[in-house]
C-alpha cells in the first residue's frame, strides 16, 4: 500500500484538470498547501498544459490566480488547494519506480543514466521524480527534477555528489526572479543541486520522509529585520521550508526560508546575513525569508 498523506514536492490534479505542487509536509484539515503550476488549455507546450507559474519566487506565485487562505497560527498567507477538490495524487517515489521498469523516451532514459553516473549509494525507495515527468506532461527539452528522501541520504547527497555540468542559465535567471545580483547568486549555487547533465538542465529536491504536524505553534508579525551572525544548521535546512539557527547580537533566531534558492546556503555557510520578516512564535523570534510583503535573502559571508 502506498502512502495516503500528502509530502512536499507531490503532484496534484484538480477535478477541472489543473496540476498544483505540493509545498509542505503539513497541512490544514480539508485543505492542502500547493501552488497552481499548470493549467489545461489543449495548446500548451507540456501536452496542452500551459505553464501559469513561470518564473520562481514568493513574489512571482502571489500573482498566481488561485485560491489564498490565511493561516493565522503562522501567520501568512499560503496557495491552497480543497481536499473535496483534489482527481489524483501523483507520487514522486511511484514513478521513478516505473521509470527504473521500464523507461517510455529519451527523458527517462537520461533519468536512468543519471542516477547511474552519481556515484551515491541511494535505496532506490529513497529517490523520486517530480515536475513535468512525474506529472506526465514533459516534452524532449523539458528538466529532470529528482527527489531525494530522508535526512540521512539527503545530507549523504550533498556531502558526496559533486554535481554535473554548471547551469549558467539558472543562475541569470535566479538574479532576474529574485532581483539578485549576479555575484550574490553565485554565492548560493551549486552544481549538486542545479546544473546540466548531457544538454538536458536537472534540479536535486530534499524532502523529509514524514509527515509533519500542523499547528505547533502561533506566530505573530513584528517587523523587517536585517541580522549577520552565526548559522548553526543541519539536515533541516535542506528541506522546505529551510531552517537554520542565527546568534546575532546576542539574540538567537530560527531562519525559515520559503525561498528554496537559499538552502545549501543555509546548509554549509558558517555566517551569513538574513533580511525578513521578523516573527515571535510565542518564546522564540523566527526570520521569516520569503515574506510577501519584504521578499528577504540570505546572504553568505566569506
Amino acid at each position: 500500500m502506498g502512502r495516503d498523506y500528502f509530502l512536499d514536492k507531490d503532484i496534484i490534479k484538480d477535478k477541472n484538470d489543473n496540476l498544483y505542487v505540493v509545498i509542505t509536509n503539513y497541512n490544514p484539515p480539508g485543505y492542502v498547501f500547493a501552488y497552481l503550476k499548470y493549467v489545461y488549455t489543449g495548446e500548451g507546450l507540456w501536452k496542452g498544459y500551459e505553464r501559469v507559474f513561470k518564473k520562481y519566487g514568493v513574489k512571482n506565485l502571489i500573482k498566481i490566480k488561485q485560491n489564498f487562505e490565511y493561516e493565522p497560527c503562522y501567520g501568512s498567507t499560503f496557495p491552497v488547494l480543497k481536499i473535496s477538490e483534489i482527481k489524483n495524487h501523483f507520487k514522486p517515489e511511484d514513478k521513478i519506480k516505473e521509470i527504473i521498469h521500464k523507461p517510455a523516451n529519451k527523458l527517462e532514459e537520461t533519468v536512468i543514466n543519471m542516477l547511474a553516473e552519481m556515484e551515491v549509494n541511494l535505496p532506490l525507495d529513497k529517490i523520486g521524480v517530480t515536475g513535468s515527468l512525474l506529472a506526465g506532461i514533459s516534452h524532449e527539452n523539458s528538466d529532470v527534477d529528482l527527489v531525494i528522501y530522508g535526512k540521512k541520504y539527503a545530507e549523504d547527497f550533498v556531502n558526496t555528489f559533486r554535481g554535473f555540468e554548471e547551469d549558467k542559465d539558472w543562475i541569470i535567471e535566479t538574479s532576474e526572479n529574485y532581483s539578485l545580483p549576479i555575484e550574490v547568486v553565485k554565492t548560493i549555487y551549486s552544481k549538486k543541486t542545479r546544473g546540466k547533465y548531457k544538454g538536458v538542465k536537472y534540479s536535486f529536491l530534499f524532502v523529509d520522509d514524514h509527515p509533519w504536524k500542523y499547528n505547533e505553534k502561533v506566530c505573530i508579525e513584528v517587523n523587517p529585520i536585517k541580522a549577520i551572525g552565526e548559522n548553526v544548521s543541519d539536515y533541516r535546512a535542506l528541506f522546505y521550508p529551510s531552517i537554520s539557527t542565527l546568534y546575532s547580537q546576542g539574540k538567537t533566531f530560527n531562519i525559515v526560508s520559503y525561498e528554496g534558492i537559499y538552502s545549501l546556503a543555509l546548509y554549509y555557510s558558517k555566517k551569513i546575513e538574513a533580511f525578513g520578516m521578523l516573527m515571535k512564535c510565542e518564546d522564540e523570534l523566527e526570520i521569516v525569508i520569503g515574506d510577501k510583503k519584504i521578499g528577504g535573502y540570505i546572504r553568505p559571508i566569506m
